[in-house]
Formats: C-alpha cells, sequence, structure tokens
C-alpha cells in the first residue's frame, strides 16, 4: 500500500470500522483504487442490503448519511448498492479530508 493515495486508504479504514468489514480489501498501485474501492463496496452494501438491513441502515447513521438521502438513493436509482457506495465513500472522504485541513 505504498503508492497509494493516503486519502483513499483513510477514507477505507472508517468505512471498514462503520460497516464493520471484516474483510481486508487490498490496494493496488496502478488503477484507480476509488473506483476499485466504489466496486468493492457496492459488493459488500448489495450483501448487506439483502441479508442485515438493520446493520447497514445503523452504519448510514454512524456514516452520517441522512435517512432521506438513503430512502431516495434506495427507491430512486437503478443500482441502489452502487449509489449507496458512492455516497458513503464521498461522505468518508468528506471527513478525511476535513481532518487533514484541521490537523495542521
Amino acid at each position: 500500500m505504498s503508492g497509494v493515495d493516503p486519502i483513499v486508504k483513510q477514507s477505507y479504514a472508517l468505512i471498514r470500522k462503520d460497516l464493520g468489514l471484516e474483510e481486508e480489501w487490498s490496494f493496488k498501485d496502478s488503477e484507480n483504487d476509488f473506483d476499485r474501492l466504489e466496486d468493492y463496496l457496492t459488493h459488500q452494501i448489495s450483501y448487506l442490503l439483502d441479508h442485515d438491513f438493520a446493520r447497514l441502515v445503523n452504519a448510514f447513521y454512524r456514516i452520517d448519511i441522512p435517512e432521506t438521502e438513503v430512502t431516495r438513493l434506495l427507491s430512486h436509482t437503478s443500482k441502489p448498492a452502487r449509489a449507496l457506495a458512492k455516497a458513503v465513500i464521498e461522505r468518508e472522504k468528506l471527513k478525511v479530508l476535513t481532518r487533514l485541513k484541521y490537523r495542521s
């Protein structure tokens, strides 16, 4: 994970913690890691939508994605798992950038 953007790494760490993901995701220097993260997260969210919706809703609360946004993405998009994955990544990325901004 040496050449990977630290924002990607930190975003993934937050996502992993907030969603309670046990599986470790591997970074690859030669690829767009945010796109790969979106694919990985789409799969994870799809599984949770089908098997553990309560856990997923709880995670959205911890991540700070408003219930109205979750409802909108679930009901008004053709690929809700992908839309939710994008929302999660954007929110966690924003947290990382905010922390970096105010850390200095």
